[in-house]
């Protein structure tokens, strides 16, 4: 997804993080073979979405791919998001339903009002995958 939000030229700057160093150097060969790089506004960075390392109020848009059922605390998480979004800045994330309480989808949109989120929106639309859309 980093790689179609970079090549778009709708935003200066896309970030993609990840925990997981295996993923990172997958993302930088696929960005590699489609001859992207920083100069072209994809930036590659290892880094937990708990521990964002973007400043508060810092950023327009934030898509999160299926990784909200993957963390610990899925509220702090959004509000970490929240953090680093400007007012008025967007997160569309998409999830797994998960039998866990807290990351269901209406515990989610629930969480995401109680990160600072307004206009929540959650959808089921195809069995276990969840849709969220907020505004900070």
């Amino acid at each position: 997804m980093a790689r179609a939000l970079a090549q778009s030229k709708l935003f200066d700057a896309v970030f993609a993080f990840d925990v997981d160093w295996r993923m990172l150097e997958a993302a930088r060969s696929e960005a590699e073979q489609a001859g992207l790089a920083p100069e072209d506004g994809l930036f590659l960075l290892r880094a937990d979405v708990q521990f964002l390392p973007f400043a508060e109020d810092s950023m327009d848009y934030a898509w999160w791919g299926m990784g909200l059922h993957k963390v610990k605390d899925a509220g702090e998480a959004l509000a970490a998001v929240g953090r680093a979004l400007r007012p008025g800045g967007k997160l569309l994330a998409t999830t797994i339903a998960s039998i866990i309480p807290g990351k269901r989808a209406e515990d989610l949109a629930q969480k995401a009002r109680d990160a600072g989120f307004s206009e929540v929106k959650v959808e089921q639309p195809r069995g276990s995958e969840i849709i969220l859309q907020a505004v900070k």
